[in-house]
């Protein structure tokens, strides 16, 4: 069913709808009774809707105006957010200014701030009442001087420095005398050599050497004033010491008169033929004092073995003794100088560096590689070097303070040792003048005085090398002189053997013994000569062996040729060249040794030949 066709308010299709007002109403009478009917039964409804839609009016006015002032109240509310996250960022960026600027604030309250017990250690105690309490107070009062002077522009600090400096003007009146009194025992005549020196520099003053470093950064003029004590106190001990040792050893060397046999100058004695095997056997003995090996040369000779009236030791025995003293001690003082004094020029460890506040380091921390590293980081090579930063002019500044350090150590070293180094240099030329001894022995001084120079340097001890290398250089010429008489000396007895010279003008001609006995020390010569060479200087020193040799051959043949009889003369020519291999065979050289070879090959090669012609 259509809902067009419905017609509205019940009324018939047939009856148009009038608008009201629009004229004169066309509706029936009873049309509009009857909407006036409906319309008055209705007109309460009417009535409530128009009051409602006034009451809705109202409501959205009011509901507008609350809506306009929320939207005021919402403005204003925007503004204070706005506003209070502005105070929040200013408040953040304030913070964050404290946050960076606390940790430099902390730092310099720590470094200006001067702890009670700092302050009333210094002031109401000695460093002799309590040492190690004084460590610590000198190691704080240092970085509060280095702390306060570095931050010259603070106002805080400035205030700060007539109390900083008032207690290091009291530190400074109450260590020098500290200082000096350790080194007292070494001043005293009556108990000066008494004092063990190493003892006294491990234990007391390597232990106290922080006073020092802060009396030298503090106050140079006062540090010198201990450094002066030390090296005249150390001095005297050393001085004292080694001229008591030297003259010991001297005494010892005095009993014994070794005379120079040369190879070439043989007695017809046969008594004295007899002691050529022992001779050269004693020869062989001597060759362990090139040795600073202790289990091979023995102990070192002590001083009151000179009360021993029938003591005889080799001069070998004596140099080794009086250079491994010499060496022990000045590398042990050299390099307690170096800890306790150079160590003091290097600059204050900064507050970051130390591992606590009161942190005190020691030179007493390391043991020997310690110290060989010490006078090695001076040297400007340390064994592990440490990376640097890459600033301008810092590595350059670290190495010129090094040497400058070094130099200083040096400076001491010779003002305390050099006077018993004179000592040293007496006894030494008591030694090679002006008798020398045997080239052999001088041969074994020179490779001993090789060893001392190596183990010198490898300990560090860079003040003792020129003093070692002076020795070397002179006994050189003598050892050469001495080579050059053996060689003058064998031949002139090849000449004699030739009967150019004046034996053979007065009919005194050479013995087969003699030459027997020049071949034996000959070969004994060369084998030790191979046990003491070194490769670098081979050269120079065969060089005498092979004009030897030279001489050697040629008195053999001389006095070979003497013998009318071919097979007496060639057998008498294989015996002397068996003797010179089975001595080259049995001494101390390594058969090995490509020299040894060499001379065993051409020996044997003569050998062969002349008993090959025994027989023809």
């Amino acid at each position: 069913m259509s809902l067009a066709s419905d017609p509205p308010n019940g009324h018939a299709a047939e009856e148009p709808l009038e608008t009201p007002g629009a004229g004169p109403s066309r509706l029936s009478i009873q049309g509009e009774e009857e909407d006036r009917e409906l319309f008055l039964r209705r007109r309460k409804d009417y009535l409530d809707l128009d009051s409602s839609v006034q009451s809705s009016n109202e409501l959205l006015s009011s509901l507008a105006s609350y809506l306009s002032t929320f939207q005021n109240d919402l403005s204003a509310v925007s503004g204070q957010v706005a506003d209070l996250q502005q105070r929040s960022a200013d408040i953040e960026s304030k913070l964050t200014g404290r946050k960076t600027i606390l940790p430099p604030l902390n730092a310099l309250l720590a470094d200006i701030t001067l702890p009670p017990a700092l302050v009333l250690t210094l002031r109401d105690t000695q460093p002799s009442q309590n040492p190690e309490l004084w460590l610590s107070a000198i190691a704080q009062l240092d970085e509060k001087i280095h702390a306060v002077r570095s931050r010259g522009k603070v106002r805080a600090a400035k205030e700060m420095e007539s109390v900083i400096d008032g207690l290091r003007l009291k530190a400074l009146t109450q260590l020098p005398p500290f200082l000096l009194s350790l080194i007292r025992p070494l001043r005293s005549p009556s108990t000066g050599l008494s004092t063990n020196l190493a003892v006294l520099q491990t234990s007391l003053l390597l232990k106290y050497q922080p006073f020092y470093a802060f009396l030298f950064r503090q106050s140079p003029r006062l540090a010198k004033q201990v450094e002066r004590g030390y090296v005249n106190a150390a001095r005297s001990y050393y001085e004292t010491g080694m001229r008591r040792y030297a003259r010991a050893l001297g005494a010892i060397k005095a009993r014994t008169t070794e005379k120079l046999d040369l190879i070439g100058v043989v007695s017809s004695d046969p008594a004295v033929m007899a002691k050529t095997q022992e001779g050269v056997k004693q020869a062989y003995d001597r060759l362990k004092y090139a040795d600073l090996d202790e289990a091979e040369a023995g102990q070192v000779v002590l001083a009151y073995m000179t009360d021993d009236k029938d003591l005889r030791i080799p001069v070998e025995s004596l140099f080794r003794s009086l250079s491994l003293v010499l060496l022990d001690n000045a590398s042990a003082e050299f390099t307690f100088i170096v800890r306790f004094f150079a160590r003091s020029m290097q600059p204050v460890p900064s507050r970051s560096q130390a591992d606590t506040p009161t942190s005190v380091p020691t030179p007493l921390s390391g043991g020997a590689s310690d110290a060989t590293s010490d006078v090695e980081a001076l040297r400007g090579g340390a064994p592990t070097p440490k990376r640097r930063g890459t600033g301008t002019g810092t590595g350059t500044i670290v190495a010129d303070s090094s040497d400058e350090s070094l130099k200083d150590a040096q400076r001491i070293f010779h003002e305390v040792f050099d006077p018993a180094l004179e000592y040293c240099t007496q006894f030494f030329q008591s030694v090679i003048t002006p008798s020398p001894p045997p080239a052999i022995s001088l041969l074994s001084l020179i490779r001993l005085n090789d060893q001392i120079i190596s183990t010198a340097d490898t300990r560090g001890c860079l003040p003792l090398l020129p003093f070692l290398q002076a020795q070397k250089l002179a006994m050189w010429p003598i050892y050469r002189k001495e080579m050059d008489g053996h060689v003058d000396s064998l031949k002139k007895l090849a000449d004699d053997a030739e009967g150019k010279g004046l034996a053979g003008l007065v009919g005194k001609g050479v013995k087969d013994g003699a030459v027997r006995v020049v071949a034996s020390r000959y070969a004994a010569l060369f084998s030790c000569v191979t046990a003491l060479s070194e490769e670098a200087e081979e050269a120079m020193i065969f060089s005498s062996m092979t004009r030897l040799r030279t001489e050697l051959v040629r008195l053999v043949q001389a006095q070979a040729n003497k013998i009318k009889s071919p097979p007496e003369r060639h057998s008498f020519m294989s015996s002397i060249y068996e003797i010179i291999m089975h001595e080259l065979v049995a001494g101390p050289g390594q058969t090995t040794h490509t020299k040894v070879q060499s001379e065993l090959s051409f020996f044997r090669t003569r050998e062969e030949e002349a008993r090959r012609r025994i027989t023809v």
